[in-house]
């Protein structure tokens, strides 16, 4: 029997093999890992492998920093929204505007 949305369906068979998705943790520790092991080919023999590693690094220790960075403002924001809802009334609040 066809299945009478195949659009659906096709959808559905995307999210079943797509799994769940990953954490920024995950997304850190993995790149971690990739810069590790291209650091340890820069000291390889072959210069054309040594010119890779390099532009590998490059490209991952950015990709690294911005996956640190949002994790920093994650944790912040977090704080922030943690010390606003314990003591109500405490300081200043801002509203929506004029609206």
């Amino acid at each position: 029997m066809a299945n009478p949305n195949p659009t659906e369906a096709r959808k559905a068979k995307r999210a079943r093999r797509r799994g769940k998705p990953g954490t920024l943790e995950d997304a850190r520790a993995l790149l971690w890992r990739a810069l590790s092991r291209a650091g340890e080919l820069l000291e390889e023999e072959d210069p054309a492998l040594s010119l890779k590693a390099i532009h590998a690094i490059s490209q991952g220790a950015a990709a690294y920093a911005r996956i640190v960075e949002v994790g920093e403002l994650e944790a912040r924001i977090a704080a922030l929204e943690g010390d606003g809802s314990e003591e109500e009334g405490s300081g200043p609040r801002l509203g929506r505007g004029a609206a």
